[in-house]
């Protein structure tokens, strides 16, 4: 049998080609009969439909499957209306929107079947079988209009027992113009902590098995031996782990940068990372330097303790976070900082907090967003308590519109906010631009917005970020 893996980002904007969806192809076809292919919209937004049609006509697929986030929920079930419409064809939601809210997705028309869990040997089994579902583990279906909801399937406990994901069915030259020569890798599965705000917390009550596991370091250094013989002759240069605490097993750290850099892989390989600051220590970061990491990702949060630590749950203090700044910006990493605004209970002095400690950190890029309250996730739960989410977004869970106002805090109040934080970031990088290409700079800014803008969709809000990055990469 056939199976169609859909990217569904028909208006939002991937600067990756998609890990778990690859993920899916290089399980179906490497440990399977069966054959899987990729649709991926991110280059063919225009004329998606006619895409879309042309591929389902050429490939002749048994059974269509989505991957969806919270945030692309609605183009997800946009185009497999649109398959309805025009074909007779099954169509699986999975993903961790569909996991946390599995009863909101089978109940749309657009949908046959939910995974409730991995997806890997659901397919296998649907595929083997079929279609047909009954009994198989891990997923919700329909059956003469009645949702059947069967047993939950354990999730897989030795990830090496996976092959390697396959991206060959993205155009991977155009995603290395959008996310300067970066290839998605991650190493493990599963978050330890709790956090309010992220789905991990929810995850973990409703899924069976071990949630946090961790791939060999010699799978992923195969992996990445295999991705320079790939794809090195056609751009790759770096490597972006998606793992959400990188460092979490220290252990692993030592391991893997020991024999990446055995590999001589340091040499022509730089590769970026998620930490967290409580994790943070001299010795992990010097390692991870040693060993060709270039800079690492850190959700902050909040810089209001109450906010971070009563409210987020993210159990570190303001003097982990400014020391694990301290240490990152000593070993002339780059740092990448992640901030949220909008938490119930805020007042607009605890914003400017989180906004001083951006200013005070030394960061090379931050990134403030709205809240946004995730099905089956605590912070939800306070939101809708405090009455800040409209109720048809919570009957329909289309959409995941963020918290635009809290308690203390109007709508007018944080638009402003987000109009000052946009200011001194716009000023922050046009200096930085400045400063490391002179002129040359505001020639660049013309380029982005005459050509790259245009070609590849690029949003508004990269137009100095997206050349500071590229000339900051070129002196690593």
């Amino acid at each position: 049998m056939k199976a169609l893996l859909i990217v569904p980002n028909i208006k939002s904007f991937d600067a990756m080609p998609s890990v778990s969806v690859a993920c899916l192809k290089g399980f179906i076809n490497e440990k399977t009969s069966h054959d899987a292919k990729i649709i991926d919209f991110a280059f063919h937004k225009k004329d998606w439909k006619n895409y879309l049609t042309d591929q389902i006509n050429e490939e002749k697929p048994d059974l269509i499957g989505f991957t969806v986030l919270s945030f692309n929920f609605p183009e997800a079930l946009e185009i497999a209306q649109y398959i309805k419409e025009k074909f007779s064809i099954k169509i699986i939601f999975g993903g961790v929107h569909v996991i946390l809210s599995p009863q909101g997705v089978i109940e749309k028309d657009e949908v046959d079947i939910v995974c409730t869990g991995e997806g890997e040997f659901v397919l296998k089994e649907l595929l083997d079988r079929s279609l047909d579902c009954k009994n198989i583990k891990g997923i919700w279906y329909k059956q003469n209009g009645k949702i059947i909801k069967n047993n939950n399937r354990r999730l897989i406990e030795n990830l090496d027992d996976l092959p390697f994901s396959d991206f060959k069915d993205f155009e991977l030259t155009k995603y290395f113009t959008l996310n300067h020569n970066h290839l998605p890798i991650m190493a493990s599965r599963g978050c330890p902590y709790n956090c309010t705000f992220c789905g991990n917390h929810a995850l973990k009550e409703k899924l069976e098995g071990k949630y946090v596991r961790f791939r060999t370091v010699d799978s992923v250094i195969e992996e990445i031996e295999l991705r320079v013989k790939q794809f090195y002759n056609n751009g790759f240069k770096y490597l972006y782990f998606f793992d959400d605490t990188f460092i979490l097993n220290k252990n692993f750290i030592n391991e893997f940068c020991k024999k990446f850099k055995k590999k001589g892989f340091h040499r022509n390989i730089k590769w970026t990372s998620n930490v967290r600051a409580n994790l943070v220590t001299d010795d992990i970061i010097k390692t991870m330097k040693g060993a060709g990491c270039y800079e690492v990702r850190m959700g902050v949060e909040s810089g209001n303790d109450f906010i971070r630590n009563n409210v987020y749950n993210r159990k570190m203090t303001n003097e982990q976070l400014v020391n694990a700044f301290k240490i990152i910006k000593k070993y002339n990493m780059e740092l990448r900082l992640d901030f949220i605004i909008g938490a119930p209970y805020e007042t607009i002095d605890m914003m400017n907090e989180s906004f001083n400690l951006a200013k005070q950190s030394g960061a090379d890029q931050v990134f403030f967003s709205r809240l946004y309250p995730f099905p089956g996730t605590i912070i939800r739960d306070i939101c809708k308590k405090e009455q800040m989410i409209e109720e048809n977004v919570l009957q329909d869970n289309i959409g995941m519109p963020p918290i635009d106002r809290t308690r203390f805090v109007t709508k007018k109040q944080i638009q402003r906010l987000f109009r000052k934080i946009n200011w001194w970031q716009g000023q922050k990088y046009f200096d930085t631009g400045f400063k490391l290409k002179d002129v040359r700079f505001l020639l660049d800014i013309m380029l982005f917005l005459i050509y790259y803008k245009h070609k590849y969709e690029l949003e508004m809000n990269q137009i100095y970020r997206w050349n500071i990055q590229k000339y900051k990469l070129s002196n690593l």
